[in-house]
């Protein structure tokens, strides 16, 4: 592949719609002109406080047009874009630019000091000044080096640092736009909710290369959601099952018309989630299979294959269908039947960045995911399980997506379980609810009836929140600790439980 010249695709980006609006926030509207200008004049501060091609330039900003310029800015300095979550802790933050090896971090003003006192060189964007986007200012890069460092959502420890080359950040740009159900045009928004650290970047990206409007809001804001979607403004946007129940719940009864598009993914959507989503939305929406170490789509369900899945009553079981391979993804099952998943394709990351060196996926190409699935007959993708969230219990292995697939028809999606270690058991099966109705003890021990005595869980917890990550993925390590933190443990075989005073 020949070097890659950003800037040049970025002036076309300028020429083509300058005036246009590119980007809504809190702010209010800012055009391309004035994007591109303010990610100009970030990648000169880069280059000539010597930022190399292809090293590593943290990230940590809020949903907004800073974080989108800043994105473009890297990318313009030929720099390895590394963008932290805003929901990171302070520890998080440390750890992630020591794994990444960052000496330059791109922030808002509030987090400066902080970084500066981990000894990073730090660009604020308030204080960058736009600059117009002249290509010649800046460099065509080799397409083999470092493009993006992407964190893994660290639902069971640190955040793993995948790598990307620029070829590949590159690539899959241009794959996800020609996996987009339609092509925006001008004025055709997309809402955008998740922190832009993850995938509301990518999807970013792909709707401005075709001159379209990106809507970025700071997280769930429930008001602000209502409005955009009552007047009509929205043409598509992107919700985790977890953020559709929300907005079941939060607009029971309300159908929003002018959306075309609902694309979600992150987490198996659960058939009442798709109905109260198609209730809001009608069949609009659209599943993809999505992860840190592969750029979707790594599988696609269109919105009328959606359809005919859940009113076939797929999902059932608790499994849920994802779809086919994108454009040049290739999937395999580890092993006959329902095994773990493997994904091979041009776009993906490298490996895995450990101690500076970057360890690379398996010898023949293929990423191990750690999930576990099937291919149907169709040749479609069905995702049944996580490997690391496997429980021990008395000798047995035990998948909690089995248990919450019996639970959630009766009690919902907001309810997950967990294993609580114990020395006699090894893991004890506990179910965790959140701000659950009164009596659903007895309907989630009625509701697992069908199963295994070994696989009903034992004790049952109601929360007010279950943690999750900016992707709205549980992580079920900061719930074992909330439980373990509250409650203790009389072992043996028949534990009880007494509460921490």
């Amino acid at each position: 592949m020949p070097p890659i010249h950003w800037a040049s695709l970025q002036a076309t980006l300028v020429h083509r719609f300058g005036p246009r609006v590119a980007v809504v926030d809190a702010a209010g509207p800012t055009s391309y002109a004035a994007l591109f200008a303010h990610a100009a004049g970030l990648g000169r501060r880069l280059i000539e406080a010597g930022a190399r091609p292809g090293e590593p330039v943290a990230t940590f900003l809020r949903n907004g047009r800073a974080a989108v310029a800043a994105a473009y800015g890297t990318q313009l300095a030929g720099t390895c874009e590394t963008p932290l979550n805003i929901a990171y802790t302070e520890a998080e933050c440390a750890a992630t630019l020591a794994i990444a090896g960052c000496r330059h971090v791109v922030c808002a003003r509030e987090y400066a000091d902080f970084f500066r006192d981990h000894g990073r060189l730090v660009h604020v964007m308030d204080d960058i000044a736009p600059e117009p986007l002249q290509p010649s200012r800046f460099p065509a890069v080799d397409p083999e080096l470092p493009g993006r460092i992407g964190f893994t959502s660290g639902t069971t420890g640190l955040p793993k640092a995948i790598v990307y080359r620029q070829r590949s950040r590159f690539l899959a740009n241009v794959v996800l736009q020609s996996s987009l159900p339609w092509l925006p045009g001008r004025g055709e928004r997309v809402l955008l909710m998740t922190p832009f650290a993850h995938g509301a970047s990518l999807q970013s990206f792909a709707w401005l290369d075709q001159g379209g409007e990106v809507v970025l809001l700071d997280g769930v804001q429930l008001d602000r959601v209502e409005a955009l979607l009552a007047e009509g403004s929205i043409a598509a946007l992107f919700a985790a099952p977890t953020v559709l129940a929300k907005l079941a719940a939060s607009f029971p009864d309300r159908r929003f018309t002018g959306v075309r598009t609902v694309f979600t993914g992150t987490a198996p959507l659960p058939p009442p989630v798709y109905a109260a989503a198609r209730a809001m939305f009608g069949p609009a929406i659209r599943l993809t299979y999505g992860k840190t170490e592969v750029f979707n789509p790594i599988t696609v369900l269109a919105p009328e294959e959606t359809e005919r899945y859940y009113a076939e009553g797929g999902g059932a079981d608790g499994s849920c269908c994802v779809g086919w391979p994108g454009p040049g993804v290739q999937l395999a099952i580890d092993g006959a039947g329902d095994g773990e998943i493997l994904i091979r394709a041009a776009h993906m990351s490298d490996g895995t960045l450990i101690d500076g060196d970057i360890h690379p996926w398996r010898a023949d190409g293929f990423h191990a995911t750690g999930d576990v699935g099937r291919i149907d007959a169709e040749g479609r993708l069905h995702l049944l399980a996580r490997l690391s969230d496997a429980m021990k219990s008395g000798g047995y292995k035990i998948y909690p997506q089995e248990i919450e697939r019996a639970l959630h028809p009766a009690l919902g999606p907001d309810i997950t379980v967990l294993g609580l270690p114990s020395s006699y058991w090894g893991e004890i099966v506990v179910a965790v609810a959140e701000n659950p109705a009164p009596g659903w003890e007895a309907a989630a021990r009625a509701a697992v009836v069908g199963l295994a005595p070994y696989k009903r869980p034992r004790f049952h917890f109601a929360v007010d929140a279950i943690p999750r990550n900016g992707q709205g993925k549980i992580v079920r390590r900061h719930l074992l600790a909330r439980l373990q933190s509250e409650w203790r443990l009389a072992d043996g075989p028949r534990p009880t439980l007494e509460r921490i005073a």
